[in-house]
């Protein structure tokens, strides 16, 4: 996968993992099938397809994210990572939306990305600030 490729991948996750209409839309939705649209999937999309399980240290070795990108995220990333779902049971979505927890998360990063738009190209702004229409994609 290319850097560029890669960027927006990531900000495209940050902005599904950011936006609580889109996850009350999508997750719990039960006339679909794509397994996308699930808090499993968000969350594999982010952590596994962007090959960031190692805290962002490659990525940020070979410069696919700057430091200061990773400083305003990095505090979000970490809480995401740390998140157990409710009776640890990952497909119940709707547990995980009704979560304090996950809600606090979400907070953290829709401040995470706020400041993030702030430093990005208008390219990269409209990926990360874009308003996903799931259906589009089902």
């Amino acid at each position: 996968m290319t850097k560029n490729k890669w960027r927006e991948k990531w900000l495209d996750s940050i902005n599904e993992l950011t936006s609580l209409s889109l996850q009350k839309k999508s997750w719990l939705d039960r006339t679909h099938t794509n397994p996308h649209w699930t808090f499993i999937e968000f969350m594999c999309s982010y952590f596994d397809d962007l090959a960031i399980n190692d805290n962002y240290l490659n990525l940020l070795k070979n410069r696919w994210i700057t430091k200061i990108e990773f400083e305003i995220i990095k505090e979000w990333h970490e809480a995401l990572s740390q998140y157990r779902s409710p009776k640890d049971d990952d497909y119940d979505n709707d547990a995980v939306i009704n979560d304090l927890k996950w809600l606090e998360i979400l907070q953290k990063g829709m401040q995470a990305k706020v400041k993030l738009s702030e430093i990005l190209s208008d390219s990269e702004k409209h990926i990360l600030n874009d308003e996903i229409n799931y259906l589009n994609y089902i």
